[in-house]
């Protein structure tokens, strides 16, 4: 554009040097032009047009008040412009005047066409494309989750065989546990897998529903032991639910692995279809495995969109929380936490036990207290028993 301008100057410069007094703003712009282009290139403008220019630039302006309004002027390009040199093509009018680039816009791309029927391109509306953002991402589960119906527990991992560590040390792991109570898997498929030794076990009964199994045994340098609470729907059952201590390690080396576990076998898929279709709430409570002075509770709302929400109180410390329901699993919300819960905690548990039957929540709490410090532990919550 600015090529094409300064040619039709150069024309309009070769007819006329002279100039009216009406037209003085304009040459000194263009007279600007001309010599800025002699500025970059000299062999591209006639040295007589930059002499010109020169003192065209070096006179003062008179003042542009004392003339006369210039007479309105035909259109020179209304009939088409034929034979003249300001009308070309579809232009009809001098381009514009050299300026600095213009700032990139974020101007959407265009996609697809003008609306129907608009006739005039410079009424077209963009039709913005509506981007489907898809279902979210999956929550973020710290343990591998629970699969409906199928074997589920949780433990706490340290090193040494006391069950007890400290607790920037202590990890969690996916649990598994033998139904009869003679074998356990710790971390299964993990780089830190643990499988106990056969054991052999003693079981004797309590007066809260609950019954004491003590299982030990021994291959060679190897033993495993695990303590626990278990709930069975009679003597010779197989186990349903059962939390509390775990251990393995090495006679000789003395070196073993540890800790606390909550065990059950998941709510199966009929099972889940039953509660939600009812919509009823169910709460859960019982005593933490690390620290048996935590007890928690925790009430599920079954339905369309199950939920829940849950607490744990200590003598030193209390701290809420709630989140989804996904299957069998929940997850803690961070939005739904106590005030004095802090960023990177997290709640995670899953449902146990089939409706009418012995139901419970095996679950971990990794939790950052701002008048508590850090608490991790594993606990095992029971439900009261409901006629189907």
């Amino acid at each position: 554009m600015r090529f094409i301008r300064l040619t039709i100057l150069f024309l309009l410069a070769a007819c006329s040097l002279g100039a009216q007094a009406a037209d003085l703003a304009l040459e000194d712009q263009d007279c600007a032009s001309i010599l800025e282009r002699w500025a970059e290139n000299p062999e591209a403008v006639p040295a007589r047009l930059v002499d010109a220019c020169k003192e065209q630039m070096a006179q003062p302006a008179e003042p542009v008040a004392a003339l006369e309004p210039a007479p309105a002027m035909a259109d020179p390009c209304a009939d088409g412009g034929a034979g003249n040199v300001l009308c070309w093509g579809p232009w009809a009018a001098l381009a514009p005047a050299a300026a600095a680039p213009m700032v990139a816009l974020a101007i959407p791309p265009h996609v697809g066409d003008c609306d129907v029927g608009s006739g005039i391109s410079d009424r077209c509306r963009v039709q913005l494309e509506q981007i489907d953002p898809g279902p979210g991402p999956e929550p973020a589960y710290p343990l591998a989750p629970c699969e409906p119906g199928m074997p589920c527990g949780f433990a706490t991992f340290v090193d040494g065989v006391t069950s007890t560590g400290d607790v920037e040390d202590t990890e969690f792991k996916r649990f598994d546990f033998a139904p009869d109570g003679t074998r356990f898997v710790v971390d299964p498929g993990g780089p830190d897998e643990i499988h106990s030794v056969a054991m052999d076990t003693n079981i004797q009964p309590r007066p809260d529903g609950y019954e004491n199994l003590r299982a030990n045994g021994i291959e060679g340098e190897e033993q495993s032991r695990a303590i626990a609470r278990i709930i069975r729907e009679g003597e010779g059952a197989d186990i349903e639910l059962a939390a509390d201590i775990w251990a393995h390690g090495n006679r000789g080396t003395r070196a073993g692995n540890s800790g606390y576990f909550a065990w059950g076998v998941a709510t199966s898929a009929s099972g889940l279809a039953l509660l939600n279709g009812e919509g009823i709430s169910l709460t859960f409570t019982g005593p933490m495995s690390v620290n048996n002075a935590t007890n928690g509770s925790i009430t599920v709302d079954f339905g369309s969109q199950p939920s829940w929400t849950g607490s744990w109180e200590n003598p030193a410390w209390s701290f809420g929380a709630g989140g989804s329901v996904n299957g069998v699993n929940l997850l803690s919300d961070p939005s739904r936490f106590s005030s004095n819960v802090q960023a990177g905690s997290v709640v995670q548990g899953a449902l146990l036990g089939e409706p009418g039957g012995n139901q419970g929540i095996a679950h971990i709490i990794d939790v950052h207290l701002a008048d508590g410090g850090h608490i991790k532990d594993v606990g095992l919550l029971r439900a009261p028993v409901i006629a189907n």
